[in-house]
C-alpha cells in the first residue's frame, strides 16, 4: 500500500488514443507514484503489441473476447496495489501533473471517497460531466424533451444539473466515468464494479452505493483532463446503444426496485406518443428541441421498444 495511486485503464480498438493517453501520463506524472494498468478487450488494431512495444512498464492484460467495462477494471482492480484507484478512459489525456493533483486533493479530503475533475474536448470546450442519479422524474423529462428544450432549468433539467456547478468544488452524484478516483479502502466497504453491467452505468451504480453507504463524492474544477468522448462505443453506434438502455434499466431495478420498471415503461409509451405526434408539429412550428428530429425519433424508438420488451422478457 506505499504506492500512491493504481492507473486502470480498458481498451477495445483505440490504439492510437490509448498511446497518447500513455505518453501523456509519463509525461505530466512526477512527485508520484503510480502504477498502470491496461486491460485490452480483444482489441484487433494491435493495441497489446503497441503497450508492448512502447510502455513495457505498463501491466498488460489480454483478454481473449471483450468482457465489457466493469469485468475488465475489476481484472485490474484485483492487481492495484495504490492507495487510490483511477479509472481512466483511453481517449483522455492528461495536460498537467493531474495524477498528483489528485492524489493531494483526497490526502487534504479524508472525508472523500471519490473524486471526479474538469473534463473538456480537445478544443477546449466544457464538457458537462456530473450527474444527478436518475429517476422517474428524469426519464419523464428526458421522454418529454423537457430537459432538451430548457437545458439550463435546474428542474426540467435536473439530471444534468442544469449545467451548473462546474465552477466551484461541491459534492455531486456521480461524476463521470471516464476520469473518475476512489480510496482503493471504499471497494471494501462497498464492493468491485457490478459486472452485470457490459457498459454504461457501472460507475452510476458505484457512485450510488458509496453514498447510499454515507461516502462522499466530489467535483472540482481545479483539475482539468481531456476527453474526447465516445470513440470506442462509436465504432458499434447502435449496439452501444442497446447496452445504455439496459444497463439503464438494470441500475433502476437493482437500485428502485421492479415497480421502477413499470413507470420507466409508461414513460416510454408517454415518449412514444410525442415523438410521433408532439415531436413532428414543434419541429415544423419552431424548428425545436434541436438536437431530436423526427426521424432520428422515430428509430430511437424502435430501439428503446426493442430492449424494453427483451429487458421484461428476459426472466421468462
Amino acid at each position: 500500500m506505499n504506492m500512491d495511486i493504481s492507473i486502470v485503464i480498458v481498451n477495445w480498438n483505440v490504439r492510437d488514443l490509448l498511446k497518447k493517453c500513455l505518453e501523456s501520463i509519463y509525461k505530466y506524472s512526477r512527485d508520484v507514484s503510480f502504477e498502470t494498468f491496461v486491460v485490452d478487450n480483444n482489441s484487433s488494431d494491435g493495441s497489446p503489441a503497441m503497450i508492448r512495444s512502447d510502455f513495457p512498464q505498463v501491466i498488460l492484460t489480454e483478454n481473449r473476447e471483450n468482457f465489457g467495462f466493469a469485468r475488465a477494471n475489476n481484472q485490474a482492480l484485483a492487481k492495484c496495489s495504490g492507495r487510490y484507484v483511477l479509472f481512466l478512459n483511453p481517449d483522455t489525456e492528461l495536460i498537467d501533473n493531474s495524477i498528483k493533483a489528485m492524489v493531494q486533493f483526497m490526502d487534504a479530503s479524508p472525508g472523500a471517497s471519490a473524486l471526479g475533475c474538469k473534463l473538456i474536448y480537445p478544443d477546449g470546450t466544457l464538457q458537462h460531466s456530473c450527474r444527478h442519479f436518475p429517476s422517474i422524474f428524469t426519464d419523464l423529462m428526458d421522454s418529454l424533451h423537457l430537459d432538451e428544450l430548457f437545458p439550463e432549468n435546474g428542474i426540467l433539467n435536473y439530471y444534468r444539473m442544469g449545467f451548473r456547478g462546474y465552477d466551484t468544488m461541491h459534492q455531486v452524484d456521480q461524476p463521470a466515468g471516464a476520469c473518475l478516483l476512489l480510496r482503493r479502502a471504499v471497494f471494501e466497504k462497498v464492493g468491485i464494479l457490478d459486472e452485470r453491467f457490459f457498459i454504461y452505468f457501472e460507475e452510476v451504480d458505484l457512485c450510488y452505493r458509496i453514498k447510499k453507504a454515507g461516502g462522499k463524492v466530489y467535483f472540482t474544477p481545479d483539475i482539468t483532463v481531456i476527453h474526447i468522448a465516445n470513440k470506442s462505443t462509436a465504432q458499434i453506434y447502435l449496439d452501444s446503444k442497446r447496452h445504455y438502455n439496459r444497463s439503464k434499466l438494470l441500475f433502476f431495478e437493482k437500485n428502485y426496485g421492479k415497480l421502477s420498471i413499470v413507470f420507466l415503461f409508461l414513460n416510454l409509451i408517454l415518449r412514444s406518443i410525442v415523438d410521433m405526434s408532439v415531436l413532428p408539429l414543434s419541429h415544423l412550428i419552431v424548428g425545436r428541441p434541436k438536437k431530436t428530429c423526427p426521424a432520428s425519433a422515430k428509430d430511437e424508438l424502435r430501439l428503446l421498444w426493442e430492449v424494453y420488451l427483451k429487458f421484461i422478457n428476459r426472466a421468462r
